[in-house]
């Protein structure tokens, strides 16, 4: 399960916002909050895969 305040975190750490985000990921800027906020749960793993590539991390750092 995706941790939203480790992506929040380690999002803030690289020196993005959520627009950023969502631009380099395709995934929407509405979707990438909710996230990080933990109202939306078990996003696909394309996703998970996605936003851990942008933030150059391994996407087991996100749980």
């Amino acid at each position: 399960m995706l941790n939203g305040y480790k992506m929040r975190e380690l999002r803030n750490m690289k020196g993005y916002t959520t627009r950023e985000v969502s631009k380099l990921t395709h995934i929407s800027k509405s979707y990438i909050e909710e996230l990080e906020r933990g109202t939306k749960a078990n996003p696909s793993l394309h996703k998970v895969v996605s936003i851990a590539r942008v933030l150059g991390i391994k996407v087991d750092e996100l749980t």
